[in-house]
């Protein structure tokens, strides 16, 4: 028996484990109370890592596509074959159309993610993108880095407890991700620290709030600028701080007071005295914490309200002081310099509509690359890379994302099991996960507080971590990655670290290994010894590069594009406002559908309405209903939350039917993304696009057969299981 510590990433990452190893195959895993994130702790999703590892329909070598594209029709390759297939296809069509003709979508940031953009950078193309970079978390950190020149979580790890916390759009009780917060919040709610939500839904959080607001979709950043304007008029501000280390704080609360309290009240939904009460509860709360969610980033307004809520702890004297808004202590970098510098005029093609931040880190609107798929307009995408994102079920207006992913030359694809949208592909690639893979990373994403360790416990199968295959790639066809092996790139990030943290100077990379993870000492305050990182050294109310861009340097709050405010006509046809992007434990977006435990805890997807709704609409608890907007219909379980608005309701995430068999798998019939919208308008800073506030009406689906082929299935033998005989 052989025990090895490693980092599960089942989600974004950062809960420790111990996994025993006998004889080449995982018998065991324990959460490590080593674990400087988990203490011990472990979610269903990293205690299912041997079922999801040993599953019969795990894929386990690479496949080439012998029938029409999306027929279903495969054969077993070696990884030989794989290369040479895939090296020469996209070189023919960089030889014949440039490098511009190569793209790319890849899913939420794991292992792989600054590994794959480096691909795009050794190919020369400015395409490579990510379904989720523009409505996940990318807006959160752009404008971070905009304002303060970091991003920033909640100090969970000093000696100073946070003396409360406001959680906004953010549900981490359930999704648990970037590092595995569900733990500290939940702890902190059990201490008794009080929290204000501010949510449509009444989460699991809301329900132990000190106060929630019940916000109207998509008009979050109404509500940031009217809490900001209440914190000046009531002068509940950290004068000090606003003072000496900030930029355009007039030029902001100018701004500000076109959001007074009664118009925020009827913006939002929100009674005028809970906003008020709120506004007092954040000005005089020491020290506060902010835990900030993807939803107010789904929304044509994404950078606007992530730059007013991060502001908020910021005025009040909460930034980076202990138990409070800290900033990443950026111990080692998520991705290393690219090995090349694209030339100007080529960045120049990347398919960004415009979109200034976009250009900047080189990275293609998704939509747009689809589009041009499809339309070949301004020029044709020809070659795509999908590693770990299952476009069909992440990408908005999903039924688009499958016009076009039809149109492609060559699709390569590389999962962990065959889904909706490797059923499209030329080429299927077996992906390793967790317990299979040699990493370096620091967690929380992005708001550095610890280093962790993963390394490879086992082989399964061909599966290759994606790092692997994608170095190997590039030495076949010729590319300029930069490194010829994984391990030369850990090497380098800890010498990265060495640089910055000097008293590890002496730490190797094995010792990481085996120690599992690394917890630097925190300091607080470090704006008062070194300033902000940004161009002006201070905390940026108004943004410097924004303005410098030639956009509104100050955040605003506009309509979007389909509510009853914005659309009153269509809202006679759709009179409901809908929600996306509900969550539940066993699964991580897509992932995780065919783990029968998993599986057995949440079986189906849940659409949530007031009762009177519900009535209204002739539908009950449990009752199957069809969600439909103006792109589709999509149908699920229906749920009564006595506590929501009654002309709200919101739909679960990410559903796809591995029952159903190939090569659909019941990608349309709950997918949410048949309901959301993927082109213009976007927003004006980042491109992000509308997956909430939207239109829709809801009717019964009498006729629904999901249930009963699922109780056929789980009540299937392992073989029918696997031979898709149902």
């Amino acid at each position: 028996m052989t025990i090895y510590k490693t980092a599960c990433r089942g989600c974004h990452g950062g809960c420790l484990y111990d996994v025993d190893v006998d004889n080449g195959r995982v018998v065991q895993v324990r959460p490590s109370k080593e674990g400087p994130l988990n203490h011990g702790r472990g979610c269903v999703k990293g205690m299912s890592i041997i079922e999801q590892m040993y599953h019969p329909d795990r894929l386990l070598y690479p496949k080439r596509r012998i029938g029409p594209r999306g027929s279903g029709q495969w054969e077993r390759i070696s990884w030989d074959e794989a290369y040479d297939l895939i090296a020469q296809k996209m070189n023919g069509l960089i030889e014949q159309y440039g490098p511009e003709c190569i793209s790319s979508l890849t899913g939420t940031g794991r292992h792989h993610l600054p590994y794959f953009f480096r691909l795009g950078n050794a190919i020369g193309t400015p395409n490579f993108s990510s379904a989720g970079a523009l409505i996940c978390l990318g807006p959160r950190r752009t404008a971070a880095v905009m304002t303060a020149g970091l991003f920033a979580g909640v100090d969970y790890f000093g000696p100073t407890r946070p003396g409360g916390i406001l959680v906004w759009g953010a549900n981490p009780a359930i999704s648990g991700a970037d590092g595995e917060l569900q733990w500290f919040i939940k702890d902190a709610v059990r201490e008794g620290i009080p929290i204000v939500v501010i949510d449509p839904r009444p989460t699991e959080l809301a329900k132990k709030a000190h106060l929630w607001l019940r916000v109207r979709p998509g008009t979050d950043g109404a509500l940031a600028l009217g809490i900001l304007n209440l914190l000046f008029t009531e002068d509940l501000y950290d004068h000090d701080f606003v003072e000496h280390y900030t930029y355009g704080f007039e030029e902001l609360r100018a701004r500000c007071r076109d959001y007074p309290l009664e118009k925020v009240s009827s913006i939002t939904g929100i009674p005028a005295s809970q906003i008020l009460a709120a506004a007092r509860w954040i000005g005089t709360t020491k020290p506060l914490g902010l835990e900030q969610g993807c939803a107010f980033e789904q929304s044509i307004n994404a950078m606007d309200p992530c730059r007013a809520i991060f502001m908020i702890p910021a005025v009040t004297g909460n930034y980076d002081v202990p138990g409070g808004f800290v900033e990443s202590m950026e111990i080692v970098p998520a991705g290393l310099r690219p090995a090349n510098e694209l030339p100007p005029e080529r960045i120049e093609k990347a398919l960004t509509g415009g979109v200034p931040f976009l250009k900047r880190d080189t990275m293609a609107h998704p939509y747009l690359m689809l589009e041009a798929i499809r339309t070949g307009k301004p020029y044709k995408i020809r070659g795509m890379f999908i590693n770990a994102n299952n476009t069909l079920l992440s990408m908005a207006d999903a039924r688009h994302s499958y016009d076009c992913l039809k149109e492609l030359d060559f699709l390569v694809y590389m999962d962990i099991f065959m889904n909706p949208t490797a059923e499209l592909a030329d080429v299927v690639l077996p992906a390793a996960l967790w317990p299979e893979v040699n990493c370096v990373f620091a967690m929380p994403e992005f708001g550095d507080q610890v280093v962790l360790s993963q390394q490879k416990c086992v082989q399964v199968g061909e599966c290759k971590s994606d790092e692997e295959f994608i170095i190997e790639l590039c030495r076949r066809a010729g590319w300029n990655y930069g490194f010829t092996d994984q391990r030369s790139m850990m090497e380098a990030q800890m010498q990265e670290l060495a640089r910055r943290r000097p008293e590890y100077r002496d730490f190797s990379l094995d010792e990481l290994r085996r120690q599992g993870y690394l917890a630097p000492e925190r300091s607080y305050y470090n704006y008062r010894r070194c300033g902000f990182l940004t161009p002006t050294g201070k905390f940026e109310l108004l943004s410097t590069e924004m303005a410098k861009a030639g956009v509104d340097p100050l955040p605003s709050w506009h309509e979007p594009s389909e509510t009853p405010v914005s659309a009153p006509e269509l809202s006679k046809e759709y009179p409901l406002i809908l929600t996306t992007g509900g969550r539940q434990q066993p699964y991580f977006v897509s992932n995780n559908r065919q783990i029968r435990s998993l599986r057995r805890m949440e079986p189906f997807p849940l659409v949530r309405m007031h009762p009177a709704a519900a009535q209204k609409y002739g539908l009950a608890e449990g009752d199957w209903a069809w969600i439909e907007t103006p792109r589709g219909r999509i149908t699920q379980k229906v749920k009564l939350e006595p506590d929501m608005a009654e002309n709200v309701v919101s739909c679960d995430f990410g559903w796809w039917y591995p029952e159903a068999g190939a090569p659909g798998y019941g990608w349309a019939e709950s997918n949410a993304n048949i309901l959301t919208i993927a082109a213009p308008p976007y927003d004006r800073y980042l491109g992000s696009y509308q997956l909430r506030a939207l239109l829709c009406r809801v009717y019964p689906n009498p006729g629904c057969k999901i249930e009963a082929r699922y109780e056929a299935w789980m009540n299937a033998t392992p073989e029918t299981e696997r031979t898709g005989s149902l």
